[in-house]
């Protein structure tokens, strides 16, 4: 039997797609007991087809999203938010994914208004803040607060950052640790402390080549430094073989620096941006 609640939910999900990007692949799923309606794979602009028409490259960013409708207006509550009663059951499920995860509400009477929450990020900077033994109490569900301006309609590019979280932390993490090996080196080098020749230049240069292919790194990240700063930084390395190359200072020294330690304190430095932004992580 299909009842009305079926109708509302496939509705919903027709709904959500009509306002995703036409060039994003939008996959629906059939067994959504598990609480995954949609699996999302951003695709990016900037490539042309054989004919010359806009084409869009594959960028590896995925999340998944659990879509509620109801089929009345989605009203908000006296604090501006956008509440819903979610089981404890879907929120561990949720929280067992690094692939961003995200609850869309969409009333079907109004498919326009479709407001979204990034569910992992809202139980660490909220939940886990505010009822740390939230997991450990009796209650079956929990009323979560979905920001009013995480509408769907202007949040797309929020969205997209978020997808890109995970392969963005990846490489974080290892050109952190690149740098921090081709600057020691590097430093090694002008102080006279460590040979140069051909061999110890082209390792150096062939780290420093690994870092330039972080692409989703080097679009995303808040420290001015993108491809262009990694080809100056192959070039210095180039001419560490003569005097005057090793009197240069490197290029980007501060801002590479500064990409290598930011995995500290992260978190504490995106919140401060956004607070002034008067927007939130999640």
């Amino acid at each position: 039997m299909r009842t009305q609640t079926h109708i509302i939910d496939s509705r919903a999900v027709k709904a959500v797609i009509a306002q995703l990007p036409d060039h994003w692949v939008v996959r629906e799923l059939t067994e959504r007991d598990y609480g995954i309606d949609l699996m999302v794979e951003i695709f990016a602009p900037g490539l042309t087809d054989a004919n010359g028409k806009e084409a869009f490259a594959e960028t590896g960013a995925i999340f998944h999203i659990q879509i509620k409708g109801v089929d009345k207006q989605i009203q908000s509550v006296k604090t501006g938010t956008i509440n819903y009663c979610i089981s404890k059951k879907s929120l561990g499920y949720v929280e067992k994914f690094s692939i961003p995860f995200f609850l869309f509400r969409v009333s079907v009477a109004d498919p326009q208004k479709i407001y979204f929450l990034w569910i992992q990020r809202y139980i660490k900077d909220v939940m886990d803040r505010e009822n740390p033994m939230w997991r450990e109490k009796n209650e079956d569900s929990i009323t979560i607060c979905i920001p009013p301006e995480n509408e769907l309609s202007n949040g797309l590019k929020k969205i997209e950052d978020i997808a890109f979280r995970p392969k963005y932390l990846e490489e974080l993490m290892e050109f952190s640790q690149i740098y921090e090996e081709i600057g020691n080196r590097i430093n090694a080098i002008r102080n006279g402390q460590h040979e140069v020749n051909e061999e110890v230049i082209e390792e150096i240069k062939n780290r420093a080549y690994r870092a330039r292919r972080f692409n989703v790194l080097l679009t995303h990240n808040n420290c001015c430094i993108d491809g262009k700063s990694l080809d100056a930084l192959i070039q210095y390395v180039t001419e560490l073989d003569t005097v005057d190359g090793r009197n240069q200072p490197i290029p980007d020294e501060h801002n590479l620096k500064m990409l290598a330690n930011s995995m500290t304190g992260m978190d504490i430095v995106e919140e401060i941006v956004l607070e002034n932004e008067g927007s939130v992580a999640y």
